[in-house]
């Protein structure tokens, strides 16, 4: 579990579930995201059961962002990991309700510090779709370098989606 001024980030419990689909029933939410929009509360229990196995089998982790005043589940966040390469890929989603008021970057930045903290990763790398501006300011704000666009990176809802690609290195994070 780590801790910040308004958030803790823990693991997803099923108990989580209405939490889970507050956040990805909202298709503005899923706007700029391979994640469809969920409908019910079995599909957000889908979700969650899928990042319980990417952990259980150690390819990544993804926390339940609950804001502390509430206990209520505002987003999630977490990597997956590419250790052969000495990485990890942020990926994070917050609710709309919870947009503009500063949650996503005091999780990613609680995140990225526990990443290099506890493990060998040398790389964050994170993706937005081009037109996620919010997103990307997020990343800019948190030191992150824009490398590029991938074009036609990413495949989904039908569609070829070209993606900007950011990385923080190791050296790059004051301490």
């Amino acid at each position: 579990m780590l801790e910040t001024e308004r958030l803790l980030l823990r693991a997803l419990a099923v108990e989580d579930a209405a939490g889970v689909l507050a956040v990805y029933g909202d298709d503005e939410v899923t706007r700029f995201s391979e994640m469809v929009t969920l409908a019910t509360v079995e599909q957000a229990q889908t979700v969650i059961g899928f990042f319980q196995h990417e952990f259980e089998r150690d390819a990544g982790i993804r926390w339940a962002m609950v804001e502390k005043s509430s206990s209520r589940v505002v987003g999630t966040c977490g990597f997956g990991w590419l250790r052969q390469n000495f990485s990890a890929l942020l990926s994070y989603d917050v609710a709309r309700e919870f947009w503009n008021r500063g949650f996503t970057t005091e999780a990613i930045r609680a995140t990225v510090s526990h990443c290099f903290a506890t493990t060998e990763s040398n790389r964050i790398s994170a993706t937005t779709t081009v037109d996620n501006i919010a997103s990307r300011r997020v990343l800019q704000k948190l030191g992150f370098t824009e490398e590029g666009v991938l074009r036609d990176w990413g495949f989904w809802k039908g569609q070829f989606v070209d993606l900007r690609c950011f990385s923080l290195l190791r050296k790059d994070v004051k301490v």
